[in-house]
């Protein structure tokens, strides 16, 4: 059968354009001056690399003593975003969902589900841990699918976490879906809007 969407999806490269602006605000690794704002990169352990008493002397004389803040605009530099290797961004763990920091999940939902609200104060926010087992496989068995019963089914039992032997989703009919498993009322909503297609009448059991 035809399936009609609630809302036209965003395009790919407009996401992704959307989540690397994300984690370079994330890590600050827009900012490579030598003066102004403060930058991911004066938090590496520069005064590590000098005895106590030159800091003491930059802090006190910092137009005599300069060397400290030199290092500093230079870890700015090696570190930038457009001229240096991207501000310790871990860019390999960030396109691994199993490792990607915790501070990017929310940017990771928002990536999958625009528009949908999965943060600190909101009903989805339990699910967010979640996103990590959706993301593994959600081209090939949720976006390449979208609207069908085995892609519900795939979102129900990775992002909900309902057990996979618990759930089936069938579709006797055109037009009306049968869902089978706990699925709780708070998450309805967000399904209603984000995964069943338009239009069509979803009945639950279990």
């Amino acid at each position: 059968m035809i399936l009609l969407f609630n809302n036209i999806p965003v395009t790919l490269d407009r996401k992704i354009a959307e989540f690397i602006n994300t984690v370079k605000s994330a890590y600050g690794s827009d900012f490579y001056d030598v003066e102004g704002t403060r930058w991911k990169g004066d938090d590496l352990p520069v005064n590590s690399l000098f005895p106590k008493w030159i800091l003491k002397e930059a802090e006190e004389n910092p137009n005599s003593v300069t060397i400290v803040q030199i290092v500093k605009s230079y870890y700015r530099w090696l570190y930038s975003i457009d001229l240096g290797y991207g501000a310790m961004v871990p860019w390999e763990e960030i396109r691994d969902p199993s490792k990607v920091p915790e501070k990017l999940l929310l940017a990771y939902a928002d990536h999958y589900f625009p528009g949908a609200d999965f943060s600190e104060n909101s009903v989805l926010n339990d699910l967010l841990p979640n996103i990590r087992m959706f993301a593994l496989n959600s081209e090939l068995n949720y976006f390449n699918l979208k609207g069908t019963p085995i892609a519900i089914k795939y979102l129900l039992t990775t992002l909900l976490g309902i057990s996979d032997l618990a759930c089936s989703v069938y579709s006797g009919s055109p037009g009306f879906l049968n869902i089978v498993g706990d699925v709780p009322d708070k998450y309805k909503p967000f399904l209603n809007e984000h995964v069943y297609p338009a239009g069509v009448i979803v009945t639950y059991s279990s």
